[in-house]
């Protein structure tokens, strides 16, 4: 198991003493962070300061959806990352305006993406719009592509959706479990402004027993810490992971 921290600014790089890095961008956020092309451009920048660290990192656009309007726009963000990529891109899962499954025609618009996005670069694709679908979703997405494109657990959202993570991953199909590449870790807990499973590792917490499970069946797998690189939760959460791997 090799744990990972997320990068949201510049000034996260080398926050803390760990040689893997998720690169977090978003398209619309409401806080104080990096949107659109400046996120984009931080982005890749943020990418080379960390080779420059030999820390390896992948790339987690959000609010990029590879269907509907914002598909073309989506595509074009996406491709100019993927081509400046170090292990490639975690991206999520989508559901239609009605949040459950895609159309036919949505399906194959985000299948014809990720096979082009693939192509160029390792794509993973991450429970976050519908976890009580994602089993189908990887089945459709994931399985039915190339070894280039993985899954990533999150067993955070997992968790606030009221899905029960440590019977999940047990009884996930061996075919699943070999795909799998990354985790996302966070706590879920009470709300706290506006978020509820976003938080800081507690010992015995339900996502650590979680990823115990998983890596008594998948040792080699990457684990993202979704936490704010600076706060203390962050240097707390890496050692509780610590004593389990």
């Amino acid at each position: 198991m090799e744990i990972g921290y997320r990068i949201i600014r510049p000034d996260d790089v080398g926050k803390q003493p760990l040689q893997l890095a998720q690169i977090s961008l978003w398209r619309v956020a409401n806080w104080r962070v990096a949107v659109g092309q400046q996120a984009v451009k931080e982005a890749m920048e943020i990418e080379i300061a960390c080779k420059e660290r030999q820390i390896r990192t992948v790339y987690h656009p959000i609010e990029y959806p590879l269907t509907g309007d914002l598909a073309s726009h989506s595509m074009d963000v996406m491709q100019q990352l993927a081509l400046t990529s170090d292990l490639g891109m975690i991206i999520h899962d989508e559901s239609g305006a009605d949040g459950n499954r895609l159309s036919k025609d949505d399906e194959k618009v985000f299948e014809q993406n990720v096979l082009k996005l693939s192509s160029i670069c390792p794509i993973s694709i991450e429970n976050a719009i519908n976890s009580h679908d994602i089993t189908w979703f990887w089945e459709r997405f994931v399985l039915k592509a190339s070894e280039n494109v993985s899954i990533t657990i999150d067993i955070g959202h997992m968790e606030s959706a009221g899905i029960d993570s440590i019977d999940y991953v047990r009884l996930m199909p061996e075919r699943f479990v070999e795909r799998v590449n990354y985790i996302h870790l966070h706590h879920k807990a009470e709300e706290r402004y506006g978020i509820k499973d976003h938080w800081p590792l507690v010992l015995g917490c339900r996502e650590i027993e979680a990823l115990k499970v998983f890596i008594k069946r998948k040792p080699n797998v990457r684990v993202i810490l979704e936490l704010n690189a600076a706060k203390p939760g962050m240097g707390q959460s890496i050692e509780l992971l610590k004593d389990i791997s």
